[in-house]
């Protein structure tokens, strides 16, 4: 090889060792002809990333609730660990049918259900509920996690318990106001479900099967192993907003 065409080879291979570090590079395949290549690394979902957030526990109270319970720090959303009975929660921040004796035949289901205070709207291909008949439609605030499935809204007339006790005109009683702080960057593991405060919202899911929810003031998405994702519209409201 002379002197020039050592040079070049020299640039050849410096060029390429440069577009290598800089994460995108053209190089020759079997038939000479270039391709591009580049190494990035995709936006970890909700579920990844409730995997790799540590499990701690949120601040102590004076009196420890029944059921594990949290709140974000902002006050806008809480989270408890508890069940439901025949579509019936066990909701120990408001009044409940739960222990009703129509439902003693149900089986009990582990769920974890989070309410809001500022929260989106419900996206139409959500809207499926019949509301006992009544077609008034569902509103947003409140998300519920099952073993294999995840909903966002209820049928409700007013605001959620939370917006109640922590909105603009909200009152805090005691058995809100005990509720325990989650810092983000911590995750709350109870009855095989994971949450935890991110991206100011709250990230839950059942991480054996895949399935859970994000609920943020912005946007809520929806996922599954068959379903990826499902995101609301930017707005946000609240049913004190819509008085």
């Amino acid at each position: 090889m002379g002197a020039h065409a050592r040079i070049v080879a020299a640039l050849m291979t410096a060029v390429a060792a440069t577009l290598v570090l800089s994460g995108c590079i053209t190089v020759p395949v079997g038939n000479g002809e270039p391709t591009a290549t580049h190494s990035s690394t995709a936006a970890q979902t909700y579920l990844d990333r409730l995997k790799d957030t540590p499990v701690g526990q949120p601040g102590e109270e004076d009196t420890p609730a029944e059921l594990p319970q949290f709140i974000t720090d902002t006050r806008n959303i809480a989270c408890v660990f508890t069940s439901a009975k025949a579509g019936n929660l066990n909701q120990p921040w408001e009044p409940k049918n739960f222990s009703d004796k129509a439902n003693d035949a149900a089986p009990i289901i582990p769920v974890v259900n989070c309410q809001m205070v500022t929260y989106p709207q419900i996206q139409a291909a959500d809207d499926h509920e019949s509301c006992a008949g009544t077609n008034v439609g569902l509103l947003g605030g409140t998300a519920v996690l099952y073993p294999d499935k995840a909903t966002y809204g209820g049928c409700r007339a007013g605001v959620t318990a939370v917006e109640a006790a922590f909105g603009a005109d909200g009152t805090v009683n005691q058995e809100m106001g005990s509720i325990p702080v989650l810092p983000p960057g911590l995750a709350m593991d109870e009855q095989g479900y994971r949450c935890s405060p991110m991206d100011d919202g709250v990230a839950c899911a059942n991480l054996a099967n895949g399935t859970g929810f994000f609920i943020s003031p912005g946007k809520y998405e929806l996922f599954s192993p068959e379903k990826k994702t499902e995101q609301s519209p930017t707005p946000t409201t609240s049913a004190s907003s819509m008085k």
